[in-house]
């Protein structure tokens, strides 16, 4: 594939987070160069796949039956490593594994939740990591200082943002994701806040369920607070 004529890679887990099979065709294939260390790798399109990236973990899945890794190409290509030897316009079948696809949605659209009550709090959002038992929000702790100072009043901070979560769930509202022409995406949480994103999302806030706020804490210079989530 030679330098600036890269394929045009369509990707269908923008669109639909609940697409997880899909017939595509082979646009792109490589070694190694950091998709796994000598590993064959292919670029299919449509893309079901999400790679690591955004605080999110990339999705689990097979091309043909071989099972793949997810990574995001220098090119900006996703590519899929270990999948089998094929050619450039071959078909193939990808599946994504629909429960992690799920959960790793879940916990990414009620940590956008959480980030909105955090700055609602006058917070500033610096960090995230959408991860499976260890999901958690960062902001700037300055000025913040006095209202965290004891594990008294933290803990009465994380009792008012799970009341505010479970507020914000008990509303609802419809997630959306629009794509312009530049290729920036933008989900909108209904009720909530518009913000730029690239990950997986549910349709509604009625498909979370068990949203809890673990521990606020000031730790190594930022406020972090610890959440789970799961999907209704």
């Amino acid at each position: 594939m030679a330098p600036g004529h890269e394929p045009r890679q369509e990707q269908a887990y923008y669109a639909d987070t609940y697409l997880t099979e899909a017939s595509g065709t082979v646009i792109a294939t490589g070694t190694g160069a950091g998709h796994g260390e000598g590993l064959p790798w292919v670029a299919v399109s449509p893309n079901i796949f999400h790679p690591k990236g955004g605080g999110q973990p990339s999705d689990e899945g097979t091309v043909d039956g071989a099972p793949v890794t997810p990574a995001r190409g220098e090119s900006g290509l996703v590519v899929l490593a270990g999948a089998p030897a094929l050619e450039v316009g071959a078909a193939v079948v990808c599946s994504v594994d629909p429960a992690k696809r799920r959960l790793h949605a879940a916990l990414h659209t009620a940590g956008h939740v959480l980030g909105a009550l955090g700055e609602a709090r006058g917070w500033k959002h610096s960090g995230h990591s959408h991860f499976p038992d260890q999901a958690r929000l960062h902001f700037d702790p300055e000025g913040h200082g006095d209202e965290l100072a004891t594990p008294e009043l933290r803990e009465a901070v994380r009792a008012e943002l799970q009341s505010a979560m479970d507020a914000a769930l008990a509303r609802g509202g419809a997630v959306s994701a629009t794509v312009d022409e530049s290729g920036h995406r933008t989900v909108t949480i209904e009720g909530v806040n518009a913000e730029p994103c690239g990950g997986t999302h549910v349709r509604s806030l009625a498909d979370l369920a068990n949203v809890r706020i673990l521990e606020v804490k000031v730790k190594r210079g930022a406020i972090k607070v610890r959440y789970e989530a799961e999907h209704a």
